[in-house]
């Protein structure tokens, strides 16, 4: 649901909205209800250039994102981070724009005695990001930057590190009425865990033992897809997609930690009526963990949706 209303010269705007994907609580059972409750994606006021509320991270290119019947699509390689924040945005020329946020932070911590990821809410300074964006007939680019205060306090220890990363993304357009188009992201950073293929690692790890020092965890995360607009009504996308963590060196890491992650898939979708999409995709990815054992997964998807 969204609002716009004029105030004088100025424009006031407001944003509000819901899916069934991630609220706590009693979501009912496979088999009886298939239950699910309502949680708040994204909720914000816009006055202007100023925006406050939960928003897309400012730090992440939405608009790369690949048509997929999964919930994310290229999962291991994007940055994908909702939260709270206030952003101004500035039209530098035309074409191009500069947006600057102060974003909620929360340090995800893993000590070395466990694999589990620990949200540890001792955060003091909000996560900083910058990002430029270029718009043009040739389609969208994307530049981002942030720099984060990283916190842990245990009781038994209290440190303190720097997070920062880089993400460079794209959708550029081409072929005949520009049906079709790449569409990119690759993100580096040290103790930018959390913002990468839904917390696949954590920001900083620590051995636990009384007076320890938090140690940032590099990271590195891509995508690359594909999108082949066959007709105006028919439509593909092949979907490849990375992440893999350098864990810090004289720090034991559990042997169930993510190390590394990636996977690929291609997907037919089809539009018989305005609004109307079906789609099928299939998928095969792998993980491995730091003992160096791996899974994998193969799995086919259907989707229909209805766009209002």
């Amino acid at each position: 649901m969204s609002t716009a209303t004029p105030v004088g010269s100025h424009m006031l705007k407001g944003y509000v909205e819901f899916d069934f994907q991630t609220a706590q609580g009693t979501q009912g059972s496979q088999r009886t209800t298939n239950g699910w409750n309502l949680a708040l994606r994204r909720g914000y006021v816009q006055f202007d250039n100023l925006l406050v509320g939960q928003e897309w991270s400012n730090f992440q290119y939405v608009a790369a994102l690949p048509e997929s019947t999964d919930f994310v699509g290229a999962t291991e390689g994007t940055v994908f981070v909702r939260e709270a924040q206030i952003r101004y945005t500035k039209k530098l020329n035309k074409g191009l724009t500069l947006s600057v946020s102060a974003e909620n932070p929360e340090t995800a911590s893993m000590a070395s005695t466990s694999a589990a990821l620990v949200e540890n809410d001792h955060d003091r300074m909000p996560d900083f990001t910058a990002r430029l964006n270029l718009a043009g007939g040739f389609g969208e680019l994307s530049l981002a930057g942030v720099v984060r205060d990283l916190s842990v306090d245990t009781g038994t220890i209290s440190d303190t590190a720097m997070g920062w990363g880089v993400s460079a993304a794209g959708k550029l357009a081409f072929g005949p009425d520009k049906r079709h188009d790449f569409r990119f992201m690759a993100t580096y950073g040290d103790g930018i865990g959390r913002y990468l293929g839904l917390n696949f690692v954590p920001d900083a790890v620590f051995d636990g033992t009384a007076g320890s020092k938090l140690h940032t965890i590099e990271n590195f995360a891509a995508f690359a897809a594909l999108r082949f607009g066959w007709t105006k009504a028919v439509r593909s996308s092949l979907i490849g997609s990375y992440n893999k963590a350098n864990y810090p060196d004289g720090i034991i890491i559990p042997a169930l930690a993510n190390r590394q992650a990636w996977s690929v898939a291609g997907n037919l979708f089809w539009t018989p009526a305005k609004g109307f999409d079906l789609g099928v995709e299939y998928r095969h990815g792998q993980r491995e963990v730091v003992s160096g054992a791996k899974g994998q997964l193969d799995r086919f998807e259907f989707a229909a949706k209805y766009s209002f």
